[in-house]
């Protein structure tokens, strides 16, 4: 994604959500600096010979996801599906006892979950933005070689795919790679959150003020998205 594509909607998300600007830089600088020592090119060329021509399932942590990872076991072969899993929805592909092949994560899921996936061999792509520095600053020195993604002007060390919600965002890693078919698990767009999406729920809850404008937004990406690209796509329902 060029940064001047992006641009435009970025500012959209910053006037509907009150983001701070400076704070996703300032979180593009860090994670940047976190990264330098990690080779990216090795690691996207990985991301991309995961994706290309591969039918890919996009797991969001909704509540539909368990049920969803079910039919699939259940009615489907998977060992040629590639599993690009967002954040908390690790927690439910593991239970599922699915391999994790690409994660699009900001850190707010079950972190013991995100290092499990990360050491079984998922690549992990970790978005800086205003509201996740600490957690970056600590976290991403012990997950060794991944890459970084970011939602402003991207480094050689942060990179642009689009996206904002990690759901989207990794609905728009995999459509730059050219898969043969996209299946979209556990995407929600209503008030219920899946208990997976924060660490310590017992049991899916009421989304508040910010989370439904957020899930919104990640409703009205995808769409364009899928329109933009024309990639073969299923959503599971």
């Amino acid at each position: 994604m060029r940064w001047t594509d992006w641009y435009p909607t970025y500012l959209d998300i910053v006037q509907r959500l009150d983001l701070d600007v400076v704070r996703d830089q300032e979180a593009t600088e860090l994670l940047t600096t976190l990264l330098e020592n990690i080779k990216p090119k090795p690691l996207l060329e990985r991301l991309r010979d995961t994706i290309t021509d591969k039918i890919v399932i996009v797991c969001g942590a909704g509540p539909s996801l368990e049920r969803h990872l079910k039919n699939l076991k259940t009615n489907d072969d998977l060992s040629d599906s590639v599993f690009v899993v967002a954040d908390g929805a690790v927690s439910v592909v593991l239970e599922q006892d699915i391999k994790c092949d690409v994660v699009a994560t900001d850190l707010d899921g079950d972190m013991e979950h995100l290092k499990e996936v990360n050491s079984k061999g998922a690549l992990l792509i970790v978005h800086g933005h205003g509201d996740n520095m600490e957690i970056v600053r600590s976290a991403v020195p012990e997950l060794g070689n991944i890459l970084g993604s970011t939602q402003v002007e991207p480094t050689h060390r942060a990179f642009l795919w689009g996206g904002f919600t990690d759901g989207d965002r990794a609905c728009h890693i995999v459509s730059e790679y050219s898969p043969s078919r996209i299946v979209l698990a556990g995407m929600d767009f209503g008030s219920l959150v899946g208990k997976w999406s924060k660490p310590n729920q017992d049991a899916h809850f009421t989304a508040d003020k910010s989370k439904r404008i957020k899930l919104v937004i990640a409703e009205e990406l995808i769409s364009n998205l899928l329109e933009r690209t024309k990639i073969e796509h299923l959503y599971m329902t």
